[in-house]
């Protein structure tokens, strides 16, 4: 991480920033180093976010390796960042950090028939009580109401995502896989065939 995390923080900062930079509180790192905490400690919401990092204990350690952090963001930050600013070049810089550990051959030792291993897995990320955005995903919650019913259907949204990380054996230098490749899975049809499940 010591070696790794500055030159991805370095590669992040290169973002074009869309904020007003005369009302800038976080510097842009910052903010993505925050993101990589979200995702790190798959927080499931911005509110458990802001509870976790910044008790005192987590907010200390983590002045231990970035002294230069003078304060952290609130998750509704960084939220209001990711909605305007250029996602696929965070994609980006995660592929080149990726294909960089590869021609270094820090993974050499995990070969299998020379390839790496890659699992596969789906999982969901972060539910809405309302629809935000027609390509959410939707369940039914409580009881089927009838369509003849003046009683309305209850409907949970949600985010699903589909992800692929290398899987090497024994692996120490971090307790989670490596993330190489990830995508949300979306409604592509109309509303009316959109895909329920029941809670």
């Amino acid at each position: 991480m010591q070696q790794q995390l500055p030159d991805l923080l370095k590669r992040l900062g290169q973002i074009p920033d869309p904020r007003n930079p005369k009302k800038l509180k976080h510097r842009l790192t910052v903010l993505m180093l925050y993101g990589i905490l979200v995702f790190v400690f798959q927080y499931s919401s911005r509110g458990e976010a802001n509870a976790e990092i910044t008790r005192p204990v987590f907010e200390d350690n983590l002045r231990l390796l970035f002294p230069q952090l003078d304060a952290l963001p609130h998750a509704d930050t960084l939220f209001r960042l990711l909605c305007r600013i250029d996602v696929s070049q965070i994609e980006t810089a995660h592929v080149e950090l990726v294909s960089c550990l590869i021609r270094n051959k820090k993974f050499t030792r995990y070969l299998i028939n020379n390839g790496y291993p890659i699992a596969i897995d789906g999982s969901q990320k972060i539910a809405f009580s309302t629809l935000w955005d027609e390509n959410l995903l939707q369940r039914r919650i409580g009881p089927i109401v009838e369509p003849d019913s003046d009683q309305a259907q209850a409907y949970q949204y949600y985010v699903y995502v589909l992800e692929a990380s290398f899987s090497f054996r024994n692996w120490r230098i971090s307790p989670m896989p490596i993330p190489c490749f990830g995508c949300c899975l979306a409604l592509t049809s109309a509303r009316s065939k959109r895909h329920t499940s029941n809670w």
